[in-house]
């Protein structure tokens, strides 16, 4: 029976990265999952991960669906664009530093499902390439979500785990997601400079005041970035919170908007849990120090960017204890940039730009990836 388990894990894991965006694949990896359950796995810890997912990127894309309907996201558009006064540079640097405000706000997922509208409303109305902008929105919000407890639902995990207050852990964390998302960031310039280079014609700035929609919009996000800020203080986690507020917002909206629910990313994640939770696999010994840190981060980073790091988390459990936990917790938020199937977030972005999305440079975001794991395992490990 192990070996077919092996061949199920080996197989869902290649589909995944060969057709991430399949619904097709979505379906097959489905199968896989039901196979793996006959020959005894587990769907609890696919029911414990996917149900808060499914709760909070549902309620993710309905908000972002109500800030764009509201014009609000063409709003923010044209400020920053007219903010950066025609630079390609300088509009990178504003769309980089939103992507971190609403990460540390609402998340990391949160941050790209209102992120990339706002760049394709770039691309649309100023005609600015989509890909910096696409790539620095993903490279940013992965980055910094380890400085935040809501920023990454694995902090959500450590911080539980290890009995650490939000202030702790922002404390330890805040200075390497910050240096993380700053390198990611600048690297992705470096990628993109000859885009970056160009300049555009820059919008008037908006003046008219805002609707009532728009409003609306504002306090909806506001709303729910306050419940999933709030949510860990008081030890609860924020998904439901977060979704609370966002389905308050909607009753109380004068034109409802469409309901979103992400069941591709759910049925593909669901599956990779129970396939490879089937394994069994175990934490393995390693050694203590800077050096154990790097091997833990280096074990968790290349399983996540493989396997995505939702059902990576599942399995790192295990080494969420004393430092080792920061370890993981990093491995989980940064070693998905390595490529398109790693993070959900990286998913959820794709499927929001559809066919706008750039090809995803593969090479480069491993070695991107890298450099981040160990620049912040350093800064980790020095208390930084």
């Amino acid at each position: 029976m192990l070996i077919l388990r092996v061949i199920l894990a080996v197989l869902a894991v290649g589909l995944l990265a060969w057709r991430p965006r399949s619904t097709v694949v979505a379906f097959a990896l489905a199968g896989m999952a039901g196979a793996s359950v006959a020959v005894g796995a587990s769907v609890g810890p696919a029911v414990r991960v996917v149900g808060p997912l499914i709760a909070f990127l549902g309620a993710a894309l309905t908000l972002a669906g109500l800030v764009e309907r509201s014009g609000l996201a063409e709003r923010a558009a044209r400020t920053l664009a007219a903010a950066a006064r025609g630079s390609m540079a300088a509009l990178y640097v504003a769309v980089c530093v939103l992507c971190a405000a609403l990460t540390a706000a609402v998340s990391l997922d949160g941050a790209v499902v209102l992120m990339v509208p706002l760049v394709l409303v770039l691309s649309d109305r100023l005609g600015v390439a989509v890909r910096p902008l696409f790539l620095g929105v993903v490279a940013v919000a992965n980055a910094f979500s380890i400085a935040v407890p809501q920023g990454n639902p694995t902090n959500l995990v450590l911080i539980g785990r290890l009995d650490l207050s939000p202030t702790a852990f922002v404390v330890h964390m805040f200075v390497p997601g910050l240096a993380a998302a700053m390198l990611c960031a600048a690297a992705v310039a470096l990628l993109e400079r000859r885009s970056l280079a160009a300049s555009y014609r820059s919008p008037p700035r908006q003046a008219s005041p805002f609707s009532r929609a728009e409003r609306h919009a504002m306090f909806s996000l506001a709303g729910a970035a306050l419940a999933a800020w709030v949510a860990p203080i008081v030890g609860i986690a924020p998904w439901w919170p977060f979704a609370a507020a966002v389905g308050l917002s909607v009753l109380v909206a004068a034109a409802r908007p469409r309901l979103v629910v992400p069941w591709r990313i759910a049925t593909q994640v669901a599956a990779l849990v129970i396939v490879i939770g089937s394994l069994g696999l175990r934490a393995p010994a390693v050694p203590s120090g800077l050096l154990g840190l790097l091997v833990v981060v280096g074990v968790i980073a290349a399983s996540a960017a493989v396997a995505n790091n939702l059902p990576a988390s599942v399995w790192a459990g295990a080494l969420l204890a004393g430092p080792s936990g920061y370890a993981a917790s990093i491995g989980l938020a940064i070693g998905p940039l390595a490529t398109p199937q790693g993070s959900v977030a990286t998913l959820i972005a794709t499927d929001l730009a559809g066919d706008a999305a750039p090809r995803f440079p593969l090479l480069q975001f491993a070695t991107i990836s890298a450099g981040a794991l160990i620049t912040t395992t350093l800064l980790s490990w020095a208390g930084l």
